[in-house]
């Protein structure tokens, strides 16, 4: 059995898109760990938020943020 973190609330059984994105998000790589403060942040629970939500997830962890940062002031 995969590990979806110690944080994980799984939704009701009848929430059957929000358990449709809780496993795209987890076969993506997404789990739901925190540092013990807050939980593990916003997740969504609709189809319509996932591709927002993985867009600034990708930019926000692969450096993007700094690389645009670095762009944008050599362009000045």
């Amino acid at each position: 059995m995969h590990d979806m973190g110690l944080d994980f609330k799984p939704p009701k059984r009848s929430h059957v898109e929000h358990w449709a994105v809780v496993e795209h998000l987890f076969g993506l790589g997404f789990k739901y760990f925190s540092c013990g403060c807050g939980g593990p942040g916003y997740r969504p629970k609709r189809w319509s938020e996932v591709e927002s939500f993985t867009a600034s997830q990708r930019r926000s962890s692969s450096g993007e943020a700094l690389r645009e940062k670095f762009i944008s002031k050599s362009l000045r």
